[in-house]
């Protein structure tokens, strides 16, 4: 007899209840707290979570043990519960993946506009030291999680990638700004 392959949502021949069952196994860990739970949902006494508010009816009455174990059986629960957490695992993963994302995108925006910002400054002849924008390159790269010592530089060529249009508008714009403080600071001195 071929096994069916295996799926986090409902398997084929599956009722809802036997379904719903399979989640509230994931939930509770065995078929021992499962049938604990699934009676106290039944009488009433059990809400140990939101979800749970609308399992009773889903559910039904509470089968016997031996019920619940055959069905555990033959739609493979132990099996579909760690394809579940593999799942669950990964989907949290890609979730702190965009999380990571968001807040480089932030980090270099904000980095962006307080350059740019020191840049007007400079502009206007107002001062702004090296000291400042060192500060400012170093507060961006820390929070990148970028080395600031060159003692720790390390280069492999099979990672090395050309840098972005956003990457090389941000390298001139410092080039900028360093050649203006430069000027100016030539200038002060005649």
């Amino acid at each position: 007899m071929k096994k069916p392959v295996l799926i986090t949502s409902k398997m084929p021949k599956e009722t809802e209840q036997q379904y719903t069952a399979w989640l509230l196994y994931c939930e509770s860990g065995s078929i021992d707290k499962l049938h604990r739970t699934w009676e106290g949902l039944h009488r009433g006494f059990t809400e140990t979570s939101p979800e749970m508010a609308g399992l009773r009816e889903r559910l039904g009455a509470s089968p016997t043990r031996r019920t619940v174990a055959e069905w555990s059986s033959k739609f493979r629960w132990v099996e579909r519960k760690d394809l579940k957490l593999t799942e669950d695992l990964e989907g949290l993963r890609k979730k702190a993946q965009e999380i990571k994302q968001k807040k480089v995108f932030l980090i270099g925006e904000v980095f962006w506009e307080k350059l740019q910002t020191l840049k007007k400054q400079m502009k206007k002849g107002e001062g702004a030291t090296v000291d400042e924008i060192k500060k400012l390159w170093e507060m961006f790269r820390t929070e990148m999680g970028e080395s600031l010592g060159k003692h720790e530089l390390s280069i492999r060529e099979d990672e090395q990638t050309p840098p972005t249009p956003e990457e090389e508008e941000l390298g001139r714009a410092i080039d900028e700004t360093i050649k203006d403080y430069y000027e100016r600071k030539g200038k002060g001195k005649k």
